[in-house]
């Protein structure tokens, strides 16, 4: 079984080098073994981690501990992994200790794999950037023996640099590490997804917060609405770029949502269209002290994790002259600028039913660094 292992770990090492921009690369002249190391299979996969042997005393603990039930019966359980000790403990001892989930960590991928091969997990949460198993193939493994199980990737790194393997690998949800580390953010992503209660600006504020709420009915409107937003929320020094982002996310609401308009014939869109009550674009505009918050949901639910990447990474990726591949797209900038200009941004999808698009600005520096991904479909 060493030849198994040391096959597989070679053909990861493969992918690697062209999975991740942070991949090493194969090294001018060196040889690939000779013999089949292809793409990893799942036969591959299950004859070699069926005889992997687990002796770390600490991980026979924690299994036994979930099996018994005396680590939270009947909390979700979530895998943590990373490579780096600190990090991963400081995690799942947090969702652990303070939001009293059932947890257990692995320092790999491989490791994490034997874990998942003895004890259900309802969520896992991984890094992307560890020897071995990069965070996409472990959770590309979850998503094909696992279906049901929530998928999220860490890293201290730009996410946008992830666009790519995002859409390979179906990866909707890309949390950030910061510092300090915020536990709230990632609390809050987690219970969503776990839950699948994703809709509404009530994860994100208190009861007490101050909401106003609007409901935009044709284009006309458009400017006239993001300024009353923008005066609502008050934030006079990000104003010009609100009032932006929001009159682009109410035309896709509008047209792409609502009258599931054609994004490539903009030119025949109806622009003195009237929605009826029951198909209006529903706004919501909350602040409380520290930060304010703005949902755009209209009623169609056509928009796909996989477009909102592909549109989002056009604007992202460059061609030989450095202009972004999606300069001239007809449709998906709005989603890019509101995700450059706004702290936070979040797509939520119920197929068919509806979207929302959640952005979330703070009133200090809290958020400094790379932001997140959040696409969530249900």
């Amino acid at each position: 079984m060493a030849d198994v292992g040391a096959c597989l770990e070679r053909k990861l090492k493969r992918q690697n080098s062209s999975c991740d921009n942070g991949g090493p690369a194969q090294e001018a002249g060196q040889a690939e073994p000779e013999e089949n190391c292809g793409k990893v299979t799942l036969d591959e996969r299950d004859v070699f981690f069926s005889t992997m042997q687990y002796h770390n005393d600490e991980k026979n603990y924690i299994m036994e501990t979930m099996k018994s039930g005396t680590m939270g019966k009947g909390a979700a359980r979530i895998l943590v992994v990373d490579d780096e000790a600190e990090m991963r403990r400081l995690i799942a001892d947090y969702l652990r200790d303070m939001e009293h989930y059932a947890v257990a960590d692995a320092a790999s991928g491989f490791e994490a794999l034997g874990l998942l091969a003895k004890q259900p997990f309802d969520l896992i949460l991984s890094d992307i950037n560890m020897p071995g198993m990069r965070g996409f193939e472990l959770l590309d493994i979850v998503r094909e023996r696992f279906p049901s199980m929530k998928r999220v990737l860490i890293t201290a790194y730009n996410v946008e640099d992830y666009f790519d393997l995002a859409i390979k690998y179906d990866i909707g949800n890309i949390f950030v590490k910061t510092a300090p580390f915020d536990f709230e953010e990632l609390s809050i992503a987690i219970r969503n997804l776990l839950s699948n209660d994703i809709f509404g600006l009530d994860h994100y504020f208190e009861a007490a917060a101050e909401r106003a709420r609007f409901a935009v009915r044709n284009a006309r409107s458009l400017d006239r609405h993001a300024r009353a937003i923008a005066d609502f929320l008050g934030d006079r020094k990000r104003a010009k770029y609100l009032e932006v982002v929001v009159v682009e996310l109410l035309t896709n609401a509008i047209f792409y949502g609502a009258r599931r308009e054609s994004p490539e014939r903009k030119d025949q869109w109806d622009l003195e269209c009237e929605l009826p009550d029951d198909k209006a674009v529903a706004v919501t505009a909350v602040r409380d002290r520290d930060k304010y918050g703005i949902s755009v949901c209209d009623e169609g639910g056509r928009l796909k994790k996989a477009d909102v990447l592909y549109w989002m990474n056009r604007q992202v990726r460059r061609d030989e002259n450095g202009l972004p591949l999606g300069i001239s797209d007809t449709h998906g900038r709005g989603l890019f600028i509101a995700r450059r200009y706004i702290d936070r941004l979040i797509i939520n999808v119920d197929r068919g039913r509806r979207t929302e698009a959640i952005i979330i600005n703070y009133n200090d520096a809290k958020v400094s660094g790379h932001k997140p991904l959040y696409i969530n479909e249900i």
